[in-house]
């Protein structure tokens, strides 16, 4: 099974938890937040995240999610990136968490296919008045 981290601004990976929780029903194992703060140092943070990384990975690798290409949780994700065990993406919604929960399970390259097929096929234009989504 592949771990699962996310690295995120404050609050929000762990409310994107809460949310997949709501909708499971139960926290899935193997999947931890991280917070970063406004006066965090990326050098400490990466550093710190090593054990958490070890502690994640039971031999089929980790995925880092995290929010905003560029910012300093995904400045952050790139120095723990080692291509084909740790992997990352950026942008994260809820979506993407769902999948790659859902899809652990498949070789690292497959579920990466996924979560970003998740992401990607989840933002949508709605309309008003009818209910529906287009």
């Amino acid at each position: 099974m592949i771990g699962i981290l996310v690295i995120s601004h404050e609050q929000l990976g762990a409310s994107l938890i809460d949310c997949l929780v709501h909708i499971l029903g139960e926290r899935p194992p193997l999947l931890v937040n991280h917070a970063v703060f406004p006066a965090a140092d990326p050098d400490t943070e990466a550093t710190r995240l090593q054990t958490t990384l070890r502690q994640l990975d039971q031999g089929d690798g980790v995925l880092i999610l995290t929010d905003i290409f560029g910012a300093t949780p995904a400045n952050i994700a790139c120095r723990l990136v080692r291509h084909g065990h740790i992997e990352c993406l950026a942008g994260l919604n809820l979506p993407m968490l769902l999948r790659a929960v859902q899809y652990r399970h498949q070789p690292l390259p497959r579920l990466i296919d996924k979560v970003l097929a998740g992401g990607r096929e989840s933002i949508i234009q709605t309309t008003s008045g009818n209910g529906h989504a287009n």
